[in-house]
């Protein structure tokens, strides 16, 4: 499963690396929009795990970019975010997540949403 993780906090998304990789997801990382969407545009991912709270380019404009443009029209799209309101923002449910969730997250229920989008993937 070829996953891309979009997050600009450089120790946040090392954690995540660390930790999904050791359960054999191939992680594939952005630190912002602008690099998360040049990669949606060129490589096809399984997944894309969205941090929504950042510079420039958020992740809601990024999940925006990747259902239009993206090279999986049907990707799965998990939500990660420090701030709990982000997930109430109306382009949080247009994006029609398969997740949303306040971090830090318990890494049995992203991999359980991963190995969904996983299967989903394969039909």
């Amino acid at each position: 499963m070829r996953v891309l993780y979009v997050e600009d906090d450089p120790d946040t998304q090392n954690m995540y690396r660390r930790r999904l990789e050791a359960r054999g997801v191939e992680l594939h990382t952005a630190s912002n929009g602008s690099e998360a969407i040049e990669l949606l545009r060129r490589q096809h991912f399984d997944a894309l795990i969205l941090d929504v709270m950042m510079p420039g380019i958020d992740g809601f404009q990024v999940g925006e970019v990747a259902r239009r443009e993206g090279k999986n029209k049907k990707l799965a799209i998990i939500i990660l975010t420090a701030h709990p309101a982000a997930l109430k923002d109306s382009r949080a449910d247009r994006l029609e997540p398969l997740g949303k969730f306040i971090k830090p997250v318990k890494m049995d229920k992203l991999m359980a949403l991963l190995e969904k989008a996983g299967e989903s993937a394969k039909s």
